[in-house]
């Protein structure tokens, strides 16, 4: 059975850990992105603004979308509870 990927792989996966663990696998990788010409600049602006603005939108009462349901709209006040654990 032919093990050369799964080798590459491990080799490949062990340097990247090392790199990463030793702290030089960012600038390894800028290298190699600037030697096939891929590397780009880091983006280096600081903005105080967001690039849009959503203007904070006041809270609004839902309740009004449920439903009318019988026995929704009694209220829970400890006298309720009260009558109800005395009949049990």
């Amino acid at each position: 059975m032919n093990l050369t990927w799964f080798y590459f792989h491990v080799v490949l996966a062990t340097v990247i850990l090392y790199k990463d663990y030793n702290g030089t696998l960012e600038d390894s990788l800028n290298r190699f992105e600037q030697s096939i010409g891929l590397y780009t600049e880091p983006d280096t602006t600081d903005t105080e603004t967001p690039p849009y603005y959503i203007t904070p939108v006041e809270e609004i009462d839902s309740t009004w979308i449920l439903p009318k349901y019988e026995g929704i709209d009694t209220p829970t006040d400890s006298t309720i509870l009260e009558s109800y654990t005395e009949r049990r």
